[in-house]
């Protein structure tokens, strides 16, 4: 793991890589083959104490990316909640890539499948990944609308994202609140 420790609007502690390398070190177990693992500390002059650190983690594994950011009011806090939360998606990772590489079983070959082997892991990374399931599917008319439309139609659901059909592009769309209270648009390309 190749640690890369970032600053923006503040200094970088030696003691605080010290901290990111031994709550990442934890990452190599689930990833084996980590790459870069970066770390960016910002610090913002915000009304909340307790948003005043901004940790944003990126780790490279093969072609995967994975990433995580937290706020807090201290650098270190911050980091321990970013890694936990990247801890968690690298075991979802991880548990989702072992049963990508299982072979399927092909129907009339075996009447039921043998349990497949548990590795001595956590039982909770195990959990995490089995209960995201889907349990509801909406159904919804899209009718072609102008960013502001939806803009406007997001805002009297009281949602923080809304799927439209773009007027302009006759392609859907992603309208989304950022943290800072603006919006973001996710407009995909055919590929």
């Amino acid at each position: 793991m190749n640690l890369i420790l970032r600053g923006h609007n503040t200094s970088v502690f030696h003691e605080l890589r010290e901290h990111a390398e031994k709550k990442l070190a934890r990452i190599e177990r689930y990833l084996p083959r980590v790459g870069d693992v970066v770390v960016e500390v910002e610090h913002e002059e915000t009304r909340s104490a307790a948003q005043r650190y901004t940790v944003q983690i990126t780790a490279h594994s093969g072609r995967s990316i994975l990433r995580s950011e937290e706020r807090a009011a201290d650098p270190r806090a911050a980091l321990e909640l970013a890694a936990d939360v990247l801890a968690q998606q690298a075991r979802r990772h991880k548990t989702r890539l072992g049963d990508r590489h299982r072979a399927p079983i092909e129907k009339g070959m075996i009447e039921e499948a043998p349990p497949a082997p548990v590795e001595p892991a956590d039982e909770e990374s195990f959990d995490e990944y089995l209960l995201g399931k889907i349990v509801r599917v909406k159904q919804f008319e899209a009718k072609p609308m102008s960013q502001e439309e939806a803009l406007a139609q997001m805002d009297l659901l009281g949602h923080d994202f809304f799927l439209f059909l773009d007027a302009a592009t006759n392609d859907y769309a992603l309208l989304y609140k950022r943290r800072d209270g603006d919006y973001g648009l996710l407009s995909p390309r055919r590929g």
